[in-house]
Parts: structure tokens; sequence; C-alpha cells
């Protein structure tokens, strides 16, 4: 088994499809973990030869790209007849696996994913990058609620020369096709052919499949070309009309009559998401939220468990403080052993407190910390390194220097360093 590649020292392999491998490792030089993807190019040294010049265009092309949406590309290029791709490794679970565990999502949730994938998109596209093969693999939620879209480029690399089609280059990635423009399956991409495979991955979010699943890759195409879609209200009643017509918008055969930028899609899906919250005065937390909260730190969980519960029976409680206090129980069932439980709840804390408060908000900074120190305390601490640096940047920017709060993120991240 492989254990280096060059500087990078290979540490345990993530996953692997169609595209090639990828491993977490750790690099030396700038004492990061890192996710190094190998692609192992098919056929004769020819092909390679054109492969590798594909290949570090597309890498130098979208390794330009900066957004937090997708993550940095940090080096690439070829080591023994295999090419590699050196970027962030994001923790966290790709959508693939969120369907396949937990269903169809709810629309708010769907309409929210899209609008942000959308977003990524826009950067990209305005950067005169197109993604290629987006799908729900390469949509990663990470544990603080963030949304990547991973492998900008690869398949641009590893697309079929002009005049070759996707069913017949050697190249070309099985399963794909679920999610592939008809356009581009004859190997004619435009910005147009991501918005096509966006609504697949919407459509998927809301019925727990894409629109065409069935048959061979030329089936599949043949579908996607020809086929009409099949209704979203009969896989999936109740979705909003205009939601339905996105999706029917987006996966129109013809580019041309699809809408008319990303940008466009995010502000259609921004309609049934959650509502971005806007700036306000400081709350007042409720009074018997502060004193739960001395009791918890003063290191009886048990007692600020029954105290956390009592308050949220409350009738005067403000959504806010709802949040708090769930956050606050969470921490207790935490500190009682029950850390996979108390996870759980802040990151469904997480979640709502930015859609109430904002990304900014103090409140929202606490229990992205908190997350970050019980994933650390369960062995997964390249997750929670992950997910300090992130916090730790944003801490500096937010909280004054006088805030005791201010640098609590970088310092947990040095300690695990030195653990490491």
């Amino acid at each position: 088994m492989r254990r280096s590649l060059g500087r990078y020292e290979l540490t345990r392999e993530l996953g692997r499809g169609g595209m090639g491998v990828v491993w977490a490792a750790h690099d030396p030089v700038r004492g990061v973990e890192v996710a190094v993807k190998l692609l192992a190019p098919r056929g004769g040294a020819a092909d390679f030869t054109s492969l590798e010049r594909r290949f570090l265009r597309e890498a130098s092309l979208t390794g330009r790209l900066r957004h937090p949406g997708i993550p940095a590309v940090h080096d690439h290029g070829s080591h023994e007849g295999e090419l590699y791709l050196v970027m962030d490794l994001v923790p966290g679970r790709a959508l693939d696996v969120v369907l396949k565990a937990d269903g169809p999502l709810p629309v708010e949730h769907a309409a929210d994913l899209t609008r942000r994938t959308a977003e990524v998109l826009g950067h990209a596209h305005a950067h005169h990058v197109v993604h290629r093969d987006l799908k729900p693999s390469n949509l990663m939620l990470t544990p603080d609620g963030e949304l990547k879209v991973l492998d900008f480029g690869v398949a641009a690399a590893l697309d079929p020369q002009p005049g070759e089609t996707r069913f017949t280059a050697a190249n070309a990635t099985p399963g794909t096709v679920m999610y592939m423009a008809p356009e581009q399956a004859v190997g004619e991409t435009v910005s147009a052919s991501d918005l096509y495979s966006l609504g697949c991955v919407l459509y998927e979010l809301l019925t727990g499949a894409p629109p065409f699943v069935a048959g061979s890759q030329f089936l599949l195409y043949h579908r996607h070309a020809h086929d009409p879609v099949p209704p979203l209200d009969e896989r999936r009643p109740g979705v909003p009309a205009g939601l339905r017509e996105l999706v029917e918008a987006l996966l129109e055969k013809k580019p041309e009559n699809r809408p008319a930028s990303a940008a466009e899609v995010a502000a259609r899906a921004a309609t049934w998401a959650p509502a971005p919250a806007s700036p306000a005065q400081p709350l007042i937390p409720h009074p018997r939220l502060a004193e739960a909260d001395r009791v918890r730190r003063s290191g009886r969980p048990a007692r600020a468990l029954e105290e956390y519960a009592a308050l949220l029976t409350a009738p005067d409680l403000g959504r806010a403080d709802v949040l708090a206090a769930r956050a606050g129980r969470a921490l207790c069932v935490g500190s009682l052993g029950r850390t996979r439980e108390a996870l759980d709840e802040l990151r469904s804390v997480l979640a709502e407190q930015r859609s109430l408060l904002g990304p900014d908000d103090p409140g929202v900074l606490d229990t992205r910390y908190e997350i970050a120190v019980l994933l650390a305390r369960t062995g997964e601490r390249h997750a929670a390194r992950e997910l300090l640096r992130r916090l730790a940047d944003d801490e500096d920017r937010i909280l004054p220097a006088p805030d005791p709060r201010h640098g609590r993120a970088r310092t947990l991240l040095d300690r695990l360093g030195r653990i490491a």
C-alpha cells in the first residue's frame, strides 16, 4: 500500500470512484492535513501526455477560484504515472450519503442547498470555469453546516477530446450520465450544462432519486435528450408551484431555454430557502438562562439539565433563548457521556441559529466552537481542526480583542496540533 506521494504522507483512504482515489494526507511543510486526489489515467503513453496537459491546465485554472464553497487547491502535478491534486480536506457528509440515510429533504433545506450551490457555480462561471460533474457525491455538508462543491476542474481535465463522446472515450465516467446535460454528453459543454445537472440534483433532493435512473449509459443519455421529465408532483406531492417550475426550467433540453445564469437560479431558489437574518439589536437573555448556564459551568451538568428542561417550558421564552437553552442542554448531555447525541443536537441548533441570528452572531460562534470541542473529544481531530481553522478566522474578524472568547479557537487548534 502506498504511504507517500512526494512530500505528502498518505494516512488513510477516504473514497474512490470513476475518477480516482482520494486520500487524507499530512503535509509536513504546511503542518496540516490535506486531501490528495489521485487520478490514474487509462490508455497508452500518448493518452497520458494529452491528459496530463489538460489536467495541469484545468488544475491551474480552478486553483485560482477563491470562494468559501470551493475547497482551495494547494498543489497539483504528476508522480510515477499518476496525476494528483492536493486540496483542503473537507470533513462532513456528501449529499448522496445524506439522501441514503435520511431520504428526501424538506423543501426549505433542498431549496437552501440549491441556492448555495448556485452561488458557487455563479462564482466559477464568472471565472469561465464549468464544473461538468455536479452530483450529490460532489456536494459536501461540513459539521458546521457549510456546503462545499468538490472536484472543480477534474471532470474538465478528464473530458474527451473534441469530437469524442463520453460514451466512446476511454476516460468516460460511469454513473455521471444520470446528471449530465444532453449537450454535454456529446461534447458540447456550456455553463448552462451545470444548471441542468443542478436541476437533476434538486429533483433528487426533493424525491430521493434523479429524474432518469434506469438503463445503460446510452439509454440514459437518450432519455435526458428526448424523454419528458417525470412530473415532480407525482414523486413528491406538495412541492410549491414556483419551485416545481424552477426544476422544470433547469431541466429544459436546450441550454438556451434554461435560466439565464446561476445567479438567477440562486435568486429563485432563495424564495423557499430560510430567510437570511437581518441585523438586529442585541437581545437581552432570559434571566433563568443565565442561571442555568452558571449551574452548568460550575460542573453540575445533571442539575443544569433540569434547569434547562424547566426553562424550555417557560411561556415567555424568545426564539433565540430557546436555541441557547437547547445548546446548553446539549452541552450537559455531552458532559454526561452522550457525546454523539450532543453533537447531533448542536448541529441542529447551529442551523437554526444561523437562520435566525445570522452567521456572525457570537452565539453562532459559540455553538461552532462547542461542536469542535466535542469532535476533538470523540477522536475526530481532523474534522475538529478544519472547523477550528475557519472559526479562528471568523473570531478574529468578528469578536473584539477584549472579548474573552477572542482567540479561543486558535488556542485549541494549537493544542490539537501539539497532540498530533
